[in-house]
């Protein structure tokens, strides 16, 4: 990573986080199906976790293609840098409701701290991917 610039370094940072927040949600999985509380768990993991794991993966590829297309040919490309943000920020905001529906739950509570550090990463990739769109220095960091 000697050879990467801050931009680039914003970029990887935030793709880890997309993958941790990516991983955080798939360690939730046997939780929810273990609730005794919820009367269809395997709905809530079909139609709430599996989606949002989909979603999340579908970003960090088109993150990815747009940083490596900024990497190898200079061109700014703003757009992408700002619908990603945004998009994790929304996605953020919508599993945010899951992690305060299962924080009354006390039998599965590791399920809402789970789901609260995942969306943190999501509101830490964002910003971090906003910044280094928004940043204009270019300079490289030893």
């Amino acid at each position: 990573m000697k050879n990467l610039n801050t931009k680039e370094k914003r970029s990887f940072i935030a793709a880890g986080l997309i993958l941790l927040s990516v991983i955080l949600m798939i360690i939730i999985i046997p939780g929810i199906l273990n609730d005794e509380s919820h009367p269809n768990p395997e709905l809530a993991v079909k139609m709430g976790i599996i989606p949002a794991i989909i979603l999340h993966l579908l970003i960090l590829i088109v993150f990815a293609i747009i940083a490596g297309l900024n990497r190898r040919d200079g061109k700014k490309r703003k757009a992408g840098y700002i619908i990603t943000g945004i998009l994790l920020i929304l996605l953020g905001l919508i599993y945010l409701d899951g992690a305060i529906a299962f924080s009354n739950n006390e039998n599965i509570l590791y399920v809402s701290y789970l789901m609260f550090g995942s969306v943190c990463c999501d509101l830490c990739a964002s910003v971090l991917i906003l910044i280094s769109m928004s940043s204009q220095t270019n300079d490289k960091v030893a």
